[in-house]
């Protein structure tokens, strides 16, 4: 697939004990990319899985040259995962998305596009939430709020999906290590370092398997890690914060963020 030209797109999916859903959702993108003419390679970031999950992405990646299998040897959760594979990348642009899809892979091409555009990262914003419980949404429209109150940022979903361009990886550092503020430490860092960042809408697809961890623990966490952003934010604003590109993190490791 990627030859000797330099790909256009690199797709990064963590997983962890995802079993036959991540041969799924390899197939499911590659047919979407391929369909459109998209130069890319999908990495698949193995979070330590304990079933089948890195047999089924090998076996996958043999039949299907724009695949790359990463493993952690430990579980280190969903961002760190999306983290690594940022950093070890090859494409233009980077984008991620869940291996239950969530972000459906036929949607791809209208991200791109802004790219094309100019964009150098690209917000996907979830349309509909209707996919919610009623606690799902209220404590997502809690989160959005006070996003927008800490950081005045002109977009309302900065942890579902986003492509960044090569640019934008080399240049920006992740110094926040929770699962609900690397993304938005992303956005925001490449909105006040003058990238031009765009959104596009996009439907949310709902779980086909399993079920919401969100517990009330876990809200408070993230209220916690969203005033820590802050305070990154602030030092980040006066030019003190630490200027370690992603690709660079490499050499130490992501940082360990709990899933």
């Amino acid at each position: 697939m990627n030859g000797d030209r330099e790909l256009q797109l690199s797709l990064i999916l963590p997983a962890f004990n995802e079993g036959p859903a991540v041969v799924e959702a390899i197939e499911s993108h590659a047919a979407c990319l391929s369909k459109v003419g998209i130069d890319y390679e999908i990495v698949i970031v193995n979070d330590g899985s304990s079933d089948n999950t890195m047999e089924l992405a090998q076996a996958a990646a043999r039949r299907y040259s724009g695949v790359r299998v990463l493993t952690n040897p430990t579980n280190r959760g969903q961002v760190a995962s999306i983290l690594r594979g940022f950093a070890e990348s090859r494409g233009r642009v980077v984008l991620h998305n869940g291996v239950d899809m969530p972000f459906d892979p036929g949607e791809i091409e209208r991200v791109m596009d802004q790219v094309r555009e100019g964009a150098d990262v690209v917000v996907v914003e979830r349309r509909n939430r209707e996919a919610y419980g009623w606690f799902r949404k209220a404590t997502s429209w809690c989160n959005i709020a006070l996003v927008r109150m800490l950081f005045k940022s002109p977009f309302v979903d900065h942890n579902f999906v986003q492509a960044y361009s090569r640019k934008v990886i080399d240049s920006i550092v992740a110094e926040s290590a929770g699962v609900s503020t690397v993304t938005t430490e992303l956005i925001l860092k490449a909105l006040r370092l003058g990238f031009r960042v765009r959104s596009v809408k996009a439907n949310y697809q709902p779980r086909r398997r399993g079920q919401s961890t969100i517990t009330t623990k876990k809200i408070v966490r993230t209220t916690v890690e969203l005033f820590k952003l802050y305070f990154i934010m602030r030092r980040f604003r006066n030019g003190t914060a630490q200027v370690i590109p992603i690709r660079s993190q490499l050499r130490t490791g992501p940082p360990n963020i709990a899933a």
